[in-house]
């Protein structure tokens, strides 16, 4: 199984039956769902023409950046812009899991700060070892997504109001925490997240768990069956809940996984800078939201991947990186990438509409 469009997953949910109906293949006959599958084949097809026109628009940046500086293309640049994505790929990753729920969640900026300023309380300023001090750093963003999903399921607050107060408490608490300073002096073993390097080519450290982290939830989306539930609770919740699937379970757990992955994101990047600070992980968030947008995601829900997302983070990560080569001065930047990424966005439009079939 592969990810898929929210149309296709409820389409798989058995009318009054349960959810493991859905995973075992009850609910429907074979010839329906024979019939259906040139239909899936095709969408399959368009998914593949939207990470294909994605690429392409990826590539041809690199060709026009190559051209306009020789440094461009090397390795050691190659090696930076994976460093310099690393946390954004970890965040935008957890992202994508919301925004397929149908929520999103506004406060992952500044959960990175929080979590890097609790690693930096207790690691540096207490001297607990590292291990138990990553962890418990862990823990404050396990409970920052337990406060958002409690907030919007049980409460009923709407997901953009109650992640954008946490943003607020967050970095609010980050803040307190350091007393508006920056904390620094982590031990080396605690350095090594973001600043070592692997093979002889220096590969780095921060890469390597960013891929790990996107692997794993690229498998929980594509290959469980609590990532076909959560495709189901974002096409659509009264249809999810018809097949016994509990939407506050699922947005429940998204919440927590898009949390911890922006904590992770928080560790490298105060890994990465030897500090912690309120600060850390600001400009994060409209990059992440890009980066989830540009990989095809619908921010009602029920439709993205993982993968489209990781190619929007290069993309970004990228462009901002020929920016500094270039030199073009910092206030011009945020108007180069928002054009770049709409351009984005319309090859990926004109790539659908090329490949679309009339159902």
């Amino acid at each position: 199984m592969s990810d898929r469009t929210s149309t296709e997953h409820l389409a798989e949910l058995p009318a009054g039956g349960s959810a493991d109906a859905v995973s075992s293949g009850g609910g429907g006959g074979g010839g329906d769902r024979e019939s259906a599958s040139p239909l899936r084949y095709l969408r399959k097809l368009d998914r593949y023409k939207h990470i294909s026109g994605l690429i392409a628009a990826l590539i041809l940046l690199c060709i026009l950046l190559h051209i306009l500086s020789p440094y461009f293309l090397t390795v050691s640049n190659f090696y930076n812009i994976l460093l310099q994505a690393s946390n954004l790929a970890v965040v935008s990753a957890g992202l994508t899991v919301v925004i397929l729920v149908g929520e999103i969640d506004l406060s992952v900026g500044s959960v990175e700060a929080l979590v890097g300023a609790v690693a930096a309380i207790l690691i540096i300023k207490t001297g607990i070892p590292v291990v138990p001090g990553v962890i418990l750093a862990l823990l404050a963003a396990v409970v920052v997504g337990l406060v958002n999903a409690f907030l919007t399921t049980k409460l009923r607050v709407v997901s953009f109001i109650a992640t954008l107060a946490m943003l607020g408490v967050a970095q609010g608490l980050a803040f307190i925490m350091t007393d508006g300073q920056a904390i620094e002096g982590f031990p080396s073993s605690f350095e090594k997240i973001g600043t070592a390097t692997i093979g002889a080519g220096g590969f780095p450290v921060p890469a390597v768990i960013a891929i790990v982290v996107i692997v794993l939830i690229y498998l929980l989306l594509a290959h469980t069956k609590l990532g076909l539930h959560m495709f189901a609770v974002g096409g659509s919740r009264q249809a999810a809940t018809f097949a016994g699937i509990s939407p506050a379970r699922i947005k429940t757990i998204a919440f927590v996984i898009c949390a911890v992955c922006s904590g992770i994101g928080g560790l490298i990047l105060s890994s990465r800078l030897n500090a912690g600070n309120g600060l850390f992980g600001q400009g994060d968030l409209l990059n992440a939201v890009a980066a989830v947008v540009i990989g095809g995601a619908s921010l009602s829900g029920g439709m993205g991947s993982v993968g489209g997302t990781t190619v929007g983070v290069l993309i970004i990560a990228t462009i901002e990186d020929g920016l500094v080569l270039l030199n073009v001065p910092d206030f011009w930047q945020q108007v180069v990438v928002g054009g770049f990424i709409v351009g984005a966005v319309m090859m990926d439009q004109i790539a659908k509409g090329m490949g679309r079939t009339d159902e």
